[in-house]
């Protein structure tokens, strides 16, 4: 059954003409109805269906979203977000999953190119020389979203990674933890790198050494998260806290803990990043650094219909706002 936005706006209490702004980013909305009609669009599961106002139909054109396989609510509210401003517009979804090489998203780039899509969304690991250059001979317009990018003709929209992580070390600093090692992404991914940087600024600017072996390199599933547990356990030095670089990171940190008859946060506190469902309903609850998924997509999704309806006035980067979630993890 098609979700319309007469549905989203009786859900969340408000007018349909709210519900537009919230989607449009027309005008200001007060930040607590702006999260209700956010909830009501994610509960309504409209990856299913499509949230379109009849009248703003148009015939139908291409976006394409280029992404690693979904494995997590991260990516897919991601999604969701994308497809809910798109089918708005009229706009089509057309989504390339890869798997996580820089080959494999060249690939999807140039046959977005060659089938002429509208515009193209990139969820990428990195954005480096190769991805501009293909990106710039298809002269597609083209947003980046999770990463920083410093072309001036692709602009991005993402969570402000450095920040965030830096807040969620120093929360933990502040608890009393001076032993604080890292989970973070393998190799040179944007989103690893920057939250990296924010763990090693919290630990320099408070005085506290950045240890080799208490940075432990993990890919994003839970059992991925669990080695990298092991790994910090086997230097024979276990570290008071350990801040994950995504939520599925934490939640095998956690298991491996748990599992060898560690309390948590007791024994070692834990903190994730991207407020996931299951960081609220795991025992013990996930701390983490929590944004919207949902609302980088849409906004990404405005700001690409924006370029490809040729405006110039598309800001170089987007953040959306983030907020420290503590928990029973932490506490």
């Amino acid at each position: 059954m098609k979700v319309t936005i007469n549905d989203i706006a009786k859900m969340a209490g408000v007018s349909i003409s709210t519900v537009s702004r919230v989607i449009n980013n027309s005008k200001p909305v007060k930040e607590e109805v702006r999260m209700r009609v956010m909830e009501a669009i994610k509960r309504t599961n409209y990856r299913s269906g499509s949230i379109i106002d009849d009248s703003a139909r148009t015939e139908s054109q291409l976006i394409g979203v280029i992404a690693p396989q979904f494995s997590h609510t991260v990516l897919n509210d991601m999604v969701a977000g994308i497809g809910s401003v798109a089918r708005l517009y009229g706009y089509e979804l057309l989504i390339g999953l890869t798997d996580g090489t820089v080959e494999s998203e060249l690939d999807h780039l140039k046959r977005f190119g060659n089938i002429q899509s509208q515009g193209i969304i990139f969820v990428g690991s990195i954005l480096e020389h190769r991805h501009i250059e293909t990106i710039e001979a298809t002269e597609i317009p083209c947003v980046v979203i999770g990463q920083v990018s410093n072309t001036p003709s692709i602009p991005s929209v993402h969570v402000d990674n450095v920040t965030a992580s830096y807040e969620a070390v120093t929360h933990l600093i502040q608890k009393g933890h001076s032993r604080i090692a890292m989970i973070r992404g393998t190799g040179d991914s944007g989103i690893g790198s920057d939250r990296f940087k924010g763990y090693r600024q919290a630990m320099s600017d408070a005085g506290l050494p950045v240890r080799e072996d208490w940075v432990a390199e993990s890919e994003l599933s839970v059992d991925d998260g669990m080695n990298a547990m092991q790994r910090l356990a086997e230097t024979g030095d276990m570290p008071s806290a350990v801040f994950c670089s995504t939520d599925w990171m934490a939640l095998g940190a956690i298991n491996y803990l748990l599992d060898h008859g560690m309390r948590i946060p007791e024994d070692v506190a834990v903190f994730g990043f991207d407020g996931s469902y299951l960081s609220s309903v795991i025992r013990p609850k996930l701390s983490t650094v929590e944004y919207s998924a949902s609302e980088i997509g849409m906004t990404a999704t405005r700001n690409l219909i924006k370029m490809i309806r040729g405006a110039s006035d598309i800001p170089q980067h987007s953040n959306v706002t983030h907020y420290l979630a503590i928990r029973e993890s932490t506490n």
